[in-house]
C-alpha cells in the first residue's frame, strides 16, 4: 500500500487523530465507528498485480470486503488499494488477508483487530448516547447498524 492510500480514507487526519480516540477505528474524522460485518479476516487469491480495490471503511457494503458506495451519506471514504504484488518484506504475495471487522490498524490488512474487538464493540454500542431508534443507515458514534435494530425488535413492533 503506498503513503498516499492512506490520505484518502481522512485527509487531514493523522495516526495521532487514531490513537486519542480510544477505541481505534480506520477512520479518524470525528472519530467514526464502523460497523462490523464480520470478526474474521477475508483472504483474496488471484489479485493482480498493480489492480486498483476501494476497501470499504464503513463495514456496510454487501460486497465485503470492497466498497459498494453503500457508505454515502455515513462520514465514511472507502480506502484506495493497489494490489503491490508482494509482502512488506518484498517476497511473493499470493493470498492477501484483508481485513473484514474495520478496526484493523494497518489498512486493508488484517492484524487480528478482531480477536479483542466484540466486547470493546458491544460496549461502545450499549454506552452511546445517541439515538438508535432514528437512525437510518447506522451511528457513527458507536458504530451501530440500522437493520440490527429491525433484527432485534420484538415480533409485533412497528
Amino acid at each position: 500500500m503506498d503513503d498516499s492510500s492512506n490520505q484518502s480514507l481522512c485527509a487531514g487526519q493523522s495516526s495521532e487523530d487514531i490513537e486519542s480516540c480510544g477505541f481505534k477505528t480506520t477512520c479518524s474524522r470525528s472519530c467514526l465507528k464502523p460497523c462490523v460485518p464480520t470478526y474474521s479476516p477475508v483472504n483474496i487469491k488471484n489479485i493482480k498485480v498493480g489492480s486498483v480495490y476501494q476497501w470499504c471503511t464503513c463495514g456496510l457494503s454487501k460486497t465485503q470486503p470492497w466498497c459498494d458506495n453503500t457508505h454515502i451519506g455515513t462520514g465514511f471514504k472507502p480506502l484506495k488499494w493497489i494490489a503491490p504484488g508482494t509482502k512488506k518484506d518484498g517476497k511473493p504475495q499470493q493470498i492477501y488477508s484483508i481485513c473484514a471487522c474495520k478496526y484493523t490498524t494497518d489498512p486493508p490488512y488484517c492484524d487480528a483487530s478482531h480477536i479483542h474487538l466484540p466486547m470493546q464493540y458491544i460496549k461502545a454500542q450499549r454506552e452511546c448516547i445517541k439515538d438508535h431508534a432514528n437512525i437510518k443507515k447506522m451511528c457513527t458514534a458507536c458504530g451501530f447498524k440500522a437493520s440490527e435494530l429491525k433484527a432485534n425488535e420484538p415480533s409485533g413492533s412497528t
